[in-house]
């Protein structure tokens, strides 16, 4: 269970002379219980690839199934904003109350809650994405900074505990405390049963988050499937106008002389290893 999307393009300005493919023929789908994490450079499609699943946007040809079933009326289109939790990678673009408490707590206030379970729901939101409620629950959002804005728009995404997630570069602004938390957080969700999504350049997150791994190059997906066989596809990184993983990397050139060595390693240590069987001597370091 859980969104995918099949023959899924999509083109800006259709039927204009200034119109542009951004994405064609993308097959993807996003699992429950699973983190995917999507990399591609500046101009990929990963942002518009995220609006379409998330249904903000409609697909130009192609469909998005939730559950395996095509979103096509408008009661399917609000199952699946029912369903999903999206941020945006402008941040502030998600931001609009005129307090940080208001804006966080604002998806659950139509739900008759009580308030004083509101208000819990609201202080665990704000702590989870770094931000002390006592510090900034009657704070405006639009005086904050950047990252501040990032961690309230983070909440109120948090707050719903939707079962799906997709999160447009969501470690973006975050000090190192903050990363650590939410790499927990978003791997507890995971446990629960969340299917996640998320955007990132960064390799780091991906070993440490993903349990598949795909990559996006020039509106198409070039790479999808198990991290490590991803992350070891240094050539095909590198055709996509990535730079592979330092270790996938550093094993790329060495293997011109040791074609024997893996593609890639999971850590320092297994490469530290594979190294020393090869050099003369062999044996472990």
């Amino acid at each position: 269970m859980g969104l995918a999307l099949r023959d899924v393009h999509f083109v800006y300005q259709p039927g204009t002379p200034v119109s542009r493919e951004v994405l064609r023929g993308v097959d993807l789908e996003i699992r429950e219980g699973e983190i995917l994490c999507l990399l591609g450079r500046a101009g990929s499609g990963k942002s518009t690839l995220l609006l379409v699943a998330a249904g903000l946007l409609r697909p130009s040809r192609g469909q998005v199934l939730l559950d395996g079933k095509p979103v096509e009326k408008a009661s399917d289109l609000l199952a699946l904003r029912e369903a999903v939790g999206v941020l945006l990678q402008s941040s502030e673009d998600q931001l609009f109350a005129e307090t940080v408490e208001r804006d966080v707590s604002f998806s659950l206030r139509n739900l008759d809650l009580p308030y004083h379970e509101l208000r819990l729901r609201t202080e665990r939101a704000l702590w989870e994405a770094g931000l002390d409620p006592a510090l900034y629950s009657e704070l405006s959002p639009f005086g904050l900074s950047q990252g501040e804005m990032r961690r309230v728009a983070l909440a109120g995404v948090l707050i719903r505990r939707t079962r799906l997630l997709l999160l447009d570069e969501p470690f973006s602004g975050l000090d190192g405390k903050g990363r650590r938390d939410l790499l927990r957080l978003l791997k507890e969700l995971r446990e629960d049963g969340a299917g996640i999504l998320v955007i990132t350049h960064d390799w780091e997150e991906v070993e440490m988050l993903a349990d598949r791994a795909a990559v996006l190059s020039s509106g198409c997906i070039l790479l999808e499937g198990d991290k490590r066989r991803v992350l070891s596809g240094a050539e095909d990184l590198l055709s996509a106008g990535l730079q592979p993983p330092p270790r996938a990397e550093l094993l790329r050139r060495l293997r011109r002389t040791f074609p024997d060595l893996p593609a890639y390693t999971g850590d320092p240590r297994e490469t530290v290893e594979a190294l020393a069987r090869h050099l003369p001597g062999g044996g472990a370091c």
